[in-house]
């Protein structure tokens, strides 16, 4: 709650103090307003939006449904112990300067290929026993920060005048995939266990890989 307070308290001030961009005099709230028009209007980031939803939907599905699996017997483990699971997350920034070099190389398109394919395989392996799990979630995000950097870039060439409303557009979409995966992944560990979990974060990750294979 005081998270969300401390968002809307932001949110707010950005509306009242951000000044319009130099030179087109469209304010904050005009530019939020312009947002949706941009998805209908452009394929390219329309496609690349609902590729990054997919994947971050799956990115917290796994995240949520541990961190329940996790505080619950057999594990019992606090909350500190479960935050240190995060560690493995590191690995995901490491990937991001490695994708980037790749994605100059050989296009966008490998890239987010080639990420998606390493997240799901690592989801699919850690559904199996969770012994594994830090290493499976290291390369997990890993895949997965590959994926993001490369799919970003298709996005900011659409326009390089205004590549942060063409970034703001995928980060709304790609936020709403993340919100669903959040709740959904809490829910799917308590009723229907971590392997099942695991394996929905890899059908929205196969979901991902083919909507990039055909477009």
């Amino acid at each position: 709650m005081a998270f969300g307070a401390a968002c809307a308290l932001v949110a707010a001030g950005c509306l009242l103090l951000v000044p319009p961009a130099r030179g087109s005099g469209r304010g904050y709230a005009e530019t939020l307003r312009t947002l949706p028009g941009l998805i209908t209007r452009h394929p390219v980031l329309r496609g690349a939006a609902t590729r990054g939803a997919l994947w971050f939907f799956a990115f917290c599905t796994l995240w949520s449904g541990l961190a329940v699996v996790l505080s619950q017997p057999p594990f019992s483990y606090s909350a500190e112990r479960i935050g240190l699971y995060a560690l493995a997350g590191l690995a995901g920034v490491l990937a991001t300067r490695a994708a980037g070099t790749w994605t100059d190389r050989t296009g966008a398109r490998r890239v987010v290929l080639a990420g998606l394919a390493v997240a799901g395989v690592a989801a699919v392996v850690s559904g199996w026993t969770l012994t594994s799990t830090v290493v499976c979630l290291a390369v997990f995000d890993a895949g997965l920060f590959a994926a993001q950097v490369a799919n970003q870039s298709t996005v900011l060439a659409i326009d390089p005048a205004a590549p942060a409303r063409f970034n703001s557009a995928y980060m709304l979409v790609y936020f709403v995939g993340g919100t669903l995966g959040t709740a959904y992944g809490a829910v799917a560990a308590e009723h229907l266990g971590w392997p099942a979990t695991a394996m929905s974060a890899a059908v929205a990750i196969t979901a991902a890989y083919w909507h990039r294979l055909r477009s």
